[in-house]
């Protein structure tokens, strides 16, 4: 009868441990279940305005009745790099990249002009002129948000001021 009595215990011991680890394995398979992402970035760029840096202008006066262009050379020597916020994420390069993509724009890490930098503005006839030819700085708002592994997500803000040789004749 003891005997019995000590095998009633061990059967019941054994059926608490099975339970135990079941009991384990449920919420360890639980804890797989849970949701997942592959973490990434997503960035939106809005552009937020555009102004000269630095440039040479002037005004190509054209009285005749025929077409007349004119070669200029710049007076001084430039040169501006972008410049991105560290909220950003991402090197001047790769944002460059993002924004000439997007807006269909030219802009660059670096845009300069030497005194041998020549442009040369057209005048159609009986017309006058305006050009500027120089370094445009593009300014762009960035929001970017992070979604991480657990799916939550962070959102933060940053600021690009993108360089660009740029000429306009009005």
């Amino acid at each position: 009868m003891l005997e019995e009595f000590m095998l009633s215990k061990m059967k019941m011991a054994q059926t608490a441990v099975v339970l135990a680890l079941g009991a384990s394995l449920l919420s360890a398979g639980n804890a797989v279940a849970a949701e997942h992402c592959q973490p990434h970035d997503y960035r939106s760029y809005t552009s937020t305005g555009s102004s000269w840096h630095s440039y040479d202008s002037g005004v190509l006066n054209n009285p005749s009745a025929g077409t007349i262009s004119k070669t200029f050379t710049h007076s001084s020597n430039k040169s501006k790099t972008t410049e991105v916020s560290a909220e950003v994420g991402l090197t001047a390069g790769a944002v460059v990249a993002e924004i000439n993509a997007k807006y269909g724009v030219s802009t660059s890490v670096t845009a300069s002009y030497t005194t041998s930098t020549r442009f040369t503005v057209t005048a159609p006839p009986r017309t006058k002129v305006t050009y500027k030819d120089g370094i445009l700085q593009r300014s762009y708002t960035v929001k970017k948000v992070h979604t991480y592994s657990n799916c939550t997500t962070r959102t933060t803000y940053g600021k690009v001021l993108a360089m660009e040789n740029y000429s306009e004749a009005r």
